[in-house]
């Protein structure tokens, strides 16, 4: 890491250069799961989903009785854990997205102190070469995976609605 320490001459903030911005959500603990190799990810995946779970099954008990409608308290609150399962996951879209934007375009926008003076860097073409590089080799197969996560949310979703419409009519 040391060794793009040549950004000295760069005015950007260590904080917003994008390499330093992939590196810190690379070792975040949340935004780190994408980075888990396959078997730990679907554990994860799973673990969370099942704890999500756990938290809105009396939350939807309250309102459709278990004792009453089994099958259907299950059915909705294996809906709302997916639904919420899907909002963190395009949390880590959006994010690990927006990263790879700024390591694949030419320019960085920046601040200084705050909002009120930013500026555009353009940056050097051997930086420009490692980023698209980290981007394409690196960056590309997480966004995949995320994407991928993302239509098995949805597609469960519907087919969970279409069983839980059935049970009901």
């Amino acid at each position: 890491m040391d060794k793009f320490d040549f950004f000295i001459l760069c005015p950007v903030p260590r904080e917003q250069r994008p390499f330093y911005e992939y590196l810190r959500r690379k070792q975040s603990g949340l935004l780190g799961w994408v980075k888990l190799n396959e078997t730990a990810y679907t554990k994860r995946f799973f673990s969370s989903l099942l704890g999500i779970f756990l938290l809105t099954l009396p939350i939807v008990n309250w309102f459709i009785k278990f004792s009453y409608y089994p099958l259907q308290t299950i059915g909705i609150s294996c809906i709302v854990s997916l639904i919420i399962q899907g909002l963190i996951y395009s949390y880590f879209f959006l994010a690990w997205t927006y990263t790879g934007r700024r390591l694949f375009s030419a320019k960085v926008f920046y601040e200084e102190s705050g909002w009120f003076d930013g500026r555009v860097w353009t940056k050097p073409p051997t930086i420009l070469r490692h980023e698209r590089l980290l981007y394409h080799y690196q960056l590309l197969p997480l966004v995949s995976r995320i994407a991928r996560t993302l239509r098995f949310i949805i597609i469960s979703i519907i087919i969970l609605c279409a069983i839980l419409s059935l049970l009901t009519y």
